[in-house]
């Protein structure tokens, strides 16, 4: 190690050797950032989750409550008790620990795999794993879940009819995107119906769609490029589309 004094962020550090099991060079850590000070958050978090893998939940606790008292804004102390409360089955009071933690870290995985199985977390897990070609299927698996759970969260539902037009299931991306929409109106659910309608040449409705999209949002740019591609297909252009591109020509300038 360059600084043997350094102390911030050895609390990861030491949360994810416990992780692995090395809890020996855990207790190590702990003890040695003890001896530098022990008015810092870090050296309760790293005893802390050598005493959660250590399956003594009670001590975990203890030492994650103490870390907060001297850094309210520490991650990883707030995940330490949240996980620490779930083990002893307090679970309510986990859920504040935890959507405490994703509220000072929004980007950190690990606060939203603590948090639970609900549906922004399987959404957010699924659209990382749209990121890889090799976790497509398991993001398929995710968002099934999620809207499982809530059939009307807006962005599992685009999540998943993004990854239906990229498998070119189009069919199966408007009963979807029609089932979402029956009980709410959204511009963007609105316009991905427009596109799934054009990949099946269902022009007219398409129209509706974007339509409706641009009513929602006239800044929609995406739902005005929807109708101007819509002008270069092949079908005859109708002069209700021509109309409404006109129109909305004139409310952008």
């Amino acid at each position: 190690m360059l600084d043997p004094y350094l102390i911030k962020g050895m609390d990861v550090y030491g949360y994810l050797m416990a992780r692995e099991g090395h809890l020996e060079d855990v207790e190590v850590l702990g003890g040695r950032l003890f001896n530098i000070s022990d008015q810092h958050a870090e050296p309760w978090v790293i005893s802390g989750c050598h005493s959660f893998y250590s399956k003594r939940y009670s001590r975990a606790l203890y030492l994650g409550a103490k870390a907060i008292q001297l850094n309210s804004n520490s991650v990883q102390a707030l995940l330490l008790k949240g996980a620490a409360l779930r083990n002893m089955g307090r679970v309510q009071e986990a859920i504040i620990h935890f959507r405490e933690a994703m509220r000072l870290a929004p980007c950190r995985l690990d606060c939203y795999e603590d948090s639970g199985a609900n549906a922004q977390t399987l959404t957010i897990l699924a659209t990382v794993c749209l990121e890889d070609p090799v976790t497509q299927e398991k993001a398929k698996t995710l968002l099934d879940k999620a809207l499982a759970q809530r059939p009307d969260y807006t962005k599992a539902v685009v999540k998943k009819a993004e990854l239906l037009s990229r498998e070119q299931k189009y069919e199966e991306g408007i009963a979807l995107l029609r089932n979402a929409l029956a009980n709410q109106s959204d511009c963007v659910l609105h316009r991905m119906l427009g596109d799934f309608l054009v990949a099946v040449n269902d022009y007219q409705e398409a129209m509706d769609q974007y339509s409706i999209a641009l009513s929602l949002d006239p800044n929609d740019q995406k739902s005005l490029e929807g109708m101007q591609k819509m002008e270069k297909e092949e079908s005859p252009q109708t002069p209700r589309l021509a109309s409404l591109l006109h129109d909305n020509e004139l409310r952008v300038h």
